[in-house]
């Protein structure tokens, strides 16, 4: 480690693996080198901050989270707002390593066993991810903040009518009028008045969103080319105009990655009440089988399995592979799997593990003929990034920039668009150090590729994760049965058509000499400069671009539904004390990336808890605190956004809940997109509010044991 000549407040650890090794070994000196330097500057190392693995467990905790990563370290921070109450957090990995604060490294940490999961599909039966003989690869990050630390950040919430689909077909109390204020409760907009609007966009939350500090000039004139292709300019598709082209927001500040750890259970990190036990993996939870009732998390440390006691509720956020898994390993699930594995049937629910749903696309390659590869990462900018987290490396590359359309299979009316571009290429993750000056770019023969990942947002084939073993160690069985439905190929045919007359503008041709690769996709007929649509079709079975957006595996819906696992407050249907808050709970996976809607899921299951056991109405200030010292629990996050200044709202989570049984109740302050009026979220929830007292206490009870 190389120390900033400033003084750190607290003495910098070095945490997690090296990232140096992930690049190639003809680069591993400089990269050692900056690694070196990037491990001793105290605003990436925030070593004041990191949470600590708790070396002794209490025998019993209030609330048991099972898994730290994208919504689990934002369910533990929530409840441990509250200072009555003691949380326990487990998390199979590590902490977030320091290196991966850095924008432009942000694949360093995928493939890797001591920070990835390293899933794998079943083979796709000669339909999907065929030049990997028909395995998909699934990266799932695996340390605290999850997902979140190995993602591209992209701030992206879907639309309006994926949640109003959700309400609509059941999943009531989730519609986008519901789920809008606590998308934006946790953020913290850097950019309302430049680009974006306070209409759809708040500050004060704990996740910094903002766009990148830079970006690759040829990023830019994507977008200048898809405006000559008549796709209307746009710098925000979370607001008013939802389709078109944009350098992305994205979950950073200062030049560096926020997770939902850094976000979330970093300021958290000094809560007595709050215990982190890091590279320990939830297993399973204990169910009393005559009650019906959560009494503890099975897990396992250092090969030794052990049990903590749970006193109100247990909480799974281990993600959409791993929560099912859990649940079958408890005796939760479909009574044949569980019969074949001779697990004792707790409750009979034949969703879990059902309904998995993910995004596919196809990658698509293209040379640019007139740039020639010259290496982005070398001294002079990682000097950039060193002195002023500038230049290449404050940026994921071409990554940032996104597309957002509709085919002529998506609805009629336009509002809810089924492709999305994804982009590569540009990246700051390794390099020589090597500045090369003119005479050498002019001797450089090979030219930069870039490539477009084509993706269809509205899947219709639907898959399933099981269980191949009772061992908890290994992974379970996972078959999204990728173009099931073929509408899936009907879409990415038109998308894959779209992003070659993208690159045959003016701009892209003129400027960069844009061409598909010679050779890309020659296992498929058809290709060339013109191909055909049956061209498209065999590119996305072969080079399939599998996307990181797993959701569904624990359907969210009411009792009705069969194949419903957690009902409208996440509790799981038919055991007492078990939630599941996680990306596994969507019904339809949302159109765009999952992180931000995870982290808006966390916040209502957050939210839901803390309505339920919140004691005789009052604040934590009122209630004392029963562990550590009131100016860390109280005084000092009354008034901290997202603290206890939200906690006394507790009863604009029962007025939602109370949608279930009072169909009656109208809201006449609904946010509506094209009311140019509505005058904020925050005169909503005091109005919610003001109404506490209309709730039923004994209705509320009777609904959580259902």
């Amino acid at each position: 480690m190389i120390r900033a000549a400033e003084a750190c407040a607290c003495p910098i650890e070095e945490v997690g693996p090296a990232m140096a090794v992930s690049c190639p070994g003809q680069f591993l000196l400089f990269m050692s080198i900056l690694e070196s330097f990037i491990n001793g500057r105290c605003d990436l190392a925030d070593p004041c901050n990191r949470i600590k693995s708790r070396d002794q467990l209490d025998d019993s905790y209030d609330f048991v989270v099972v898994g730290g990563g994208t919504a689990g370290a934002v369910v533990a921070a929530r409840l441990s707002e509250n200072p009555q109450w003691k949380v326990l957090l487990l998390e199979a990995g590590g902490d977030e390593p320091i290196q991966s604060a850095v924008p432009s490294w942000v694949t360093a940490y995928w493939g890797r066993n001591d920070t990835d999961w390293r899933y794998y599909t079943e083979p796709q039966e000669k339909k999907a991810c065929l030049a990997n003989g028909g395995i998909c690869s699934w990266p799932r990050g695996k340390m605290l903040g999850g997902c979140s630390v190995i993602n591209g950040m992209m701030y992206m919430r879907g639309h309006a009518a994926d949640y109003d689909g959700w309400a609509v077909n059941g999943a009531e109390g989730w519609s986008w009028f519901d789920v809008l204020p606590h998308f934006l409760k946790s953020e913290d907009n850097k950019e309302i008045g430049s680009g974006v609007s306070s209409q759809y966009h708040t500050t004060g939350g704990l996740m910094p969103v903002q766009k990148f500090r830079y970006a690759p000039q040829f990023a830019h004139d994507v977008v200048s080319a898809a405006i000559e292709l008549g796709y209307p300019p746009t710098s925000d598709l979370n607001g008013e105009t939802i389709t078109g082209f944009t350098i992305a927001q994205a979950m950073n500040d200062g030049g560096s990655r926020y997770s939902s750890a850094r976000a979330f259970l970093r300021p958290a990190a000094h809560r007595e009440n709050l215990h982190v036990l890091l590279n320990a993996m939830g297993s399973r939870v204990i169910i009393d089988p005559l009650e019906k009732k959560v009494t503890a998390v099975e897990y396992i440390k250092n090969g030794e399995t052990k049990t903590v006691e749970v006193i109100k509720e247990a909480i799974l956020s281990a993600g959409t592979l791993n929560s099912p898994q859990i649940l079958l390993l408890s005796g939760v699930g479909p009574r044949e799997t569980l019969d074949k594995f001779n697990i004792p049937t707790i409750q009979e629910l034949p969703g879990v593990g059902q309904n998995l749903q993910n995004h596919v696309g196809v990658q698509l390659s293209f040379r640019l003929t007139k740039e020639p590869d010259v290496p982005v990462l070398n001294w002079a900018t990682a000097m950039e990034y060193m002195l002023n987290r500038m230049g290449p490396m404050s940026g994921t590359g071409m990554s940032q920039l996104t597309g957002i359309v509709n085919s002529r299979y998506a609805p009629s009316g336009g509002r809810h668009p089924d492709i999305q571009f994804f982009f590569g290429g540009y990246y700051a993750t390794c390099g020589d150090g090597v500045v090369p000056d003119d005479v050498k770019v002019k001797e450089i023969t090979d030219k930069k590729e870039i490539s477009i990942s084509a993706i269809s947002l509205h899947p219709r084939s639907r898959g399933y994760l099981t269980l191949q073993s009772v061992d908890p160690t290994q992974p379970p069985l996972m078959q999204p049965n990728y173009f099931y439905d073929e509408h899936e190929l009907d879409v990415l045919v038109e998308a894959a058509q779209i992003a070659y007359k993208l690159a045959n503008t003016t701009i892209m041709r003129e400027k960069y000499g844009m061409t598909p690769t010679e050779g890309y996709g020659s296992e498929c007929e058809g290709g060339g400069l013109s191909p055909t649509p049956e061209f498209f079709r065999c590119l996305a079975q072969h080079q399939t671009a599998p996307e990181n957006h797993q959701v569904g595996t624990c359907k969210m819906g009411p009792r009705t539904d069969p194949m419903a696992v957690v009902d409208m407050q996440l509790r799981v249907h038919g055991i007492k004390g078990l939630r599941v808050a996680d990306a596994s709970i969507m019904p339809t996976v949302p159109s765009g990336n999952t992180a931000a809607p995870t982290i808006m899921i966390a916040e209502r299951a957050a939210e839901f808890v803390t309505t339920r056991y919140q004691q005789a109405k009052r604040t934590p200030a009122e209630l004392g605190n029963r562990f550590g010292h009131p100016s860390d629990s109280s005084a000092n996050n009354e008034n901290r956004p997202g603290g206890f200044g939200t906690y006394s709202q507790e009863n604009k989570d029962d007025k939602l809940t109370d949608n279930e049984t009072n169909k009656n109740h109208q809201w006449d302050q609904r946010w509506k997109p094209w009311d140019k009026n509505w005058h904020g979220w925050h005169e909503w929830q005091n109005k919610a509010n003001s109404d506490w007292h209309k709730n039923n206490p004994q209705e509320r009870s009777q609904r959580y044991y259902d």
